[in-house]
């Protein structure tokens, strides 16, 4: 057994989501007042977007904070100024 198997088991649901948390805005393309802010994995890294959930706009892309807890495998130490040693 790999070592991603130990800390990553199998989900036991068919399908894995995130929450997606209404940000009380209102979308400039179709004036739906359905937005939400969630976590994502694309081509620039780990993001945080906030998108109409109508029409797929996007509102912004953000770099996740450290109380956004995303992603979950990110490691703690990952904003430590590095050492002389790396």
């Amino acid at each position: 057994m790999s070592v991603d198997r130990l800390l990553f088991p199998r989900p036991d649901t068919d399908r894995v989501s995130v929450e997606r948390v209404p940000v009380g805005e209102t979308c400039p393309h179709c004036a739906s007042t359905h937005v939400a802010r969630y976590p994502v994995a694309n081509h620039l890294g780990p993001r945080m977007v906030v998108k109409c959930q109508d029409c797929f706009t996007h509102l912004s892309v953000t770099r996740p904070a450290p109380e956004d807890h995303w992603p979950a495998w990110r490691s703690p130490t990952r904003d430590w100024a590095p050492s002389r040693l790396g």
